[in-house]
């Protein structure tokens, strides 16, 4: 596994070094391990809280105004050693004491409690709050009753705000002990993490498979189960910890709460933007349940896993003032009271309604050319067989485009052909009158929602097949091949315009593909082949010039970046119109 490290041993020491230096507010004090603020309020509580590395952003990336005054960092996934612990209470002691949150694992609950001892004698008041948010475990390989995880991130936050308005330790204590009594959270992870030291990952876990209520420590879930949609995880996940907090159910009284989604540190802002989605909605259809606050993003990570957490934390009036109070920090800044956002379902046509098939619905009778000309209704036939061929291929197409250029090609393409597809029914119903409409409608779909260059490409070559076509309800093949060299010039006007030429044979691109099969309809025209025959002509066409930008350096297109590195590979765009046209000449009749 490929790390951006030098050597395991001093990773968690240069990490830390490199915090201070992009946070000048902090400093580090590298003997014990310890971030800590450069300026102490003496007269406020101090807090300080810590754990094994491999977290971050926690614990350092909380350390600031209106949450902690030191973090103490262990080793990867290790406990700092109490005298780690003792010196941060040393280094931040002020004329109120200081209190320590601790996570509710043996090593740290051991070290903490113990340098707090050794604080004691020096005569350095310290109390501490243990968190034990988990709720998937009661015990596990770390501790003995539930685990500390993201929910301590809140409890911080409470205690921090606490310790800023003046309160005295016990105060402090009280309200950050009715924090941690009020968060809960549990986890999934898609795939396990990997320790610098160890260089491979932690466990095997396969690819259509998920580890249920997993830790921080990379340590495998309480059941390893199919992997689950969002929507699927975000109902058991919200159901379980409602359930732990005695809210929600149908009967009981309304509740606010602070939402916090959590990624394990190799999970995209995406995915947990999305999941977030969902569990704002299985909320939301509870009809009692406010959410206060969401906060979405890593806090709480397990190196480089994939998965996330939720937390919840139930809210009465102190703490929901506390969690509003200004808090500065590398990695958790507040400014006051959020608006309250009503969940809203996502439109109907941003979705894939029940009753849109995305296979050929248009009759096989369809297919059949007859008096030697193509009439609207094998236009139609022909595009809706196009959206199945497409959409069937998505993945396919997506992988090739991934060794030569950015891998999303078939998803761009389907996207905009799913679209097609649900509004089929109303573009045969609106403009299915005759050639030139039909086309020029499926363009402007095409353009909307084929992703990136796709649109403009694919949506130029629909639109100007179309003008050239007009009005015309039935087409011969020399007519056809007018509107096959329309589309390759309407793609190259893009081209054009967009970089001050279009793409030609030999820059690797769908042109390489567009060209030969547009010029052999051409020649068929010429030598008056039937439209099977010139079909079949022009897929042979295009599958060849795709099969020949395998020994081309792209110039242009998804490739062009990478020039010589795409050689070996057909240009995806290329590739995709050889299957397109081979599938489709063997459905004419």
């Amino acid at each position: 596994m490929k790390k951006i490290i030098n050597q395991p041993e001093t990773a968690v020491v240069e990490m830390c070094k490199g915090m201070v230096l992009a946070h000048p507010e902090l400093e580090f004090v590298s003997k014990y391990k310890i971030i800590k603020k450069k300026e102490l309020n003496a007269d406020k509580v101090s807090l300080i809280s810590g754990g094994g590395s491999g977290h971050e952003p926690a614990h350092a990336g909380y350390v600031g105004k209106g949450m902690l005054d030191a973090a103490v960092c262990g080793d990867i996934f290790a406990s700092p050693s109490q005298i780690q612990v003792y010196q941060a209470i040393r280094a931040t002691a002020s004329n109120k004491g200081t209190l320590l949150i601790i996570k509710n694992y043996s090593g740290d609950m051991m070290n903490f409690k113990n340098a707090a001892f050794l604080a004691g004698e020096d005569g350095i008041e310290v109390d501490y709050v243990r968190v034990d948010d988990d709720i998937s475990v009661k015990d596990s390989l770390y501790t003995v009753g539930r685990r500390g995880v993201a929910g301590t991130v809140l409890v911080h936050k409470i205690a921090g705000a606490a310790a800023e308005e003046g309160r005295s330790l016990a105060e402090v204590k009280a309200a950050a002990e009715k924090a941690a009594s009020q968060v809960r959270s549990i986890g999934f992870a898609l795939t396990s993490c990997t320790v610098p030291a160890k260089g491979t990952p932690t466990f095997d876990i396969a690819e259509g498979e998920m580890e249920y209520g997993v830790g921080i420590h990379g340590e495998p879930g309480i059941s390893r189960e199919p992997a689950a949609r969002a929507d699927q995880l975000a109902a058991r996940m919200v159901e379980a910890l409602l359930a732990d907090l005695g809210i929600g159910g149908g009967d009981a009284q309304s509740a606010e709460i602070a939402v916090l989604i959590n990624g394990f540190g190799g999970t995209p802002l995406l995915e947990l933007y999305l999941f977030n989605n969902a569990v704002t909605r299985e909320l939301a259809a509870r009809g009692n349940i406010t959410i206060c606050k969401t906060f979405v993003g890593n806090y709480m990570t397990s190196i480089d896993m994939a998965g996330a957490s939720v937390t919840f934390m139930k809210l009465d009036e102190e703490l929901k003032t506390l969690l509003f109070r200004e808090s500065d920090t590398p990695a958790f800044k507040v400014s006051g009271p959020d608006e309250i956002v009503p969940y809203a379902e996502i439109a109907e046509d941003e979705t894939a309604r029940a009753d849109v098939s995305y296979e050929t619905e248009t009759p096989e009778s369809y297919a059949e050319i007859k008096d030697g000309k193509l009439t609207v209704e094998n236009v139609v036939y022909l595009l809706d067989k196009m959206s199945e061929i497409i959409i069937k291929n998505e993945v396919p197409f997506c992988e090739l485009d991934a060794h030569a250029g950015d891998g999303d090609f078939g998803m761009s393409i389907a996207k905009g052909f799913r679209q097609l597809k649900r509004e089929w029914k109303e573009l045969l119903t609106h403009s299915a009158g005759d050639i030139g409409t039909f086309l020029n409608a499926c363009s402007l779909v095409i353009m909307e929602h084929c992703g990136g260059a796709s649109g403009p490409i694919w949506g130029s070559a629909f639109r100007s097949a179309g003008r050239a076509a007009g009005d015309k309800t039935a087409v011969t093949v020399p007519e056809f091949a007018e509107m096959m060299q329309a589309a390759v010039a309407g793609i190259q006007s893009v081209g054009e315009r967009s970089f001050g030429r279009g793409a030609v044979v030999g820059d690797k691109t769908l042109i390489d593909a567009l060209v030969p099969c547009a010029d052999s309809w051409v020649e068929s025209g010429r030598a008056g082949d039937d439209f099977k025959t010139a079909f079949a002509k022009g897929a042979a066409a295009a599958a060849n010039g795709a099969k020949k930008t395998e020994a081309i350096a792209a110039r242009m297109g998804r490739a062009g970046a990478v020039g010589d590195r795409s050689i070996g590979y057909p240009d995806a765009g290329a590739y995709a119109l050889g299957v397109i046209f081979t599938e489709l000449s063997a459905q004419v009749k």
